[in-house]
């Protein structure tokens, strides 16, 4: 099979290596699309102790080859989309509901930019019909949007400033308009946020001409926003959050922050002004399964996000569209293969 591996930092290679063979309780998934996360981006000009090695973990496809002792509930030619680790369901975050910093998870390396995957059956979802296989890498994003947004006691009507319209921000925008809050996204780029009014944003705020913070203080009546959601990993952008903020507000930073940054703040602004200050990680296998409901029922509608679609062949072109914030969402695709005997 043909598989990219990154050598090196900006080295990027599709090599050919031996068809996978799936061990006891494994499966093996033709990858049909495996969506470019800027954690990839990372890896691919900056971390190398593990090279060579095969990144992407946004990954669907088909199962095609069943290893021992797989249940019955899965078969050849189901449909999937992958989680990435599993979690044990009985250490001290797992039974306290905060099951995204399990102190026992397996995580599986999926090396998704491949033409075939080995993975344990049981971290496997069915795509229901209404899921293509490019709608299907945003479940893993979206899982851990709903994660953030768990810690937002957001009401009806209030106002909730997305900072960064860039796909993940624009799934924060459609989870905070369906909640029932007034959205306000912010970008520096003018057709990221016309693609923001397009799903649901009721106002924009281009910072490339002017202050964003004056700009929402205008639009919530000089109160500020009920809710400021960082989706972005920049350190301006999380100063400008607290000064969005209301008064008892919230401030999330969803966005990590490369390579990592300190932020000076004054504490009274926490203090006086009651802010909450709260992060997110990962998500936990409740949101997995509630992301692809979202999507299989079109609560939240992906598709549009996608704007560009590479072959494993140009994976080195799609990393740098990515970098350089060329449209929206760059995916992998692989053409369907014949479909092998169990």
């Amino acid at each position: 099979m043909k598989a990219a591996r990154i050598h090196g930092p900006g080295d990027v290679r599709v090599d050919d290596l031996v068809d996978p063979i799936p061990g006891r309780g494994d499966v093996v998934v033709e990858v049909r699309a495996c969506g470019v996360c800027p954690s990839d981006i990372r890896s691919f000009y900056g971390a190398t102790s593990r090279a060579p090695w095969t990144p992407g973990h946004e990954v669907a496809g088909v199962v095609v080859r069943l290893g021992e002792e797989v249940p019955s509930g899965i078969d050849v030619g189901d449909r999937v989309v992958a989680d990435w680790r599993r979690v044990c369901g009985q250490c001290f975050y797992c039974l306290s509901g905060s099951a995204n910093f399990c102190e026992r998870r397996t995580e599986f390396p999926i090396a998704g930019f491949a033409e075939y995957i080995v993975v344990p059956h049981d971290v496997l979802h069915r795509l229901p019909a209404s899921v293509t296989f490019e709608e299907a890498t945003f479940i893993e994003p979206l899982a851990c949007i709903l994660n953030a947004h768990r810690a937002m006691p957001v009401e009806p009507a209030q106002d909730v400033v997305v900072l960064g319209a860039g796909p993940i921000g624009l799934m924060h925008v459609q989870v905070a308009a369906r909640r029932g809050a007034r959205v306000i996204a912010v970008d520096l780029l003018e057709q990221r946020l016309t693609k923001a009014e397009q799903l649901g944003a009721h106002e924009t705020v281009d910072a490339s001409k002017g202050d964003p913070v004056a700009a929402v203080r205008e639009l919530t009546g000089g109160y500020g926003a009920s809710a400021v959601i960082v989706a972005i990993g920049s350190v301006e952008a999380a100063k400008q959050a607290f000064a969005m903020s209301r008064r008892g507000g919230v401030v999330s930073l969803f966005a990590g922050f490369y390579p990592s940054s300190k932020l000076q703040l004054d504490l009274n602004v926490i203090h006086y002004d009651e802010i909450t200050l709260t992060g997110s990680h990962d998500y936990r296998p409740t949101e997995f399964v509630e992301s692809l409901r979202l999507v299989a029922h079109g609560i939240i509608s992906v598709a549009p996000l996608v704007t560009h679609r590479y072959p494993l062949a140009e994976i080195a072109q799609a990393f740098a569209t990515t970098r350089a914030r060329n449209g929206l969402k760059s995916l992998i695709l692989n053409e369907a293969k014949e479909t092998p005997s169990r």
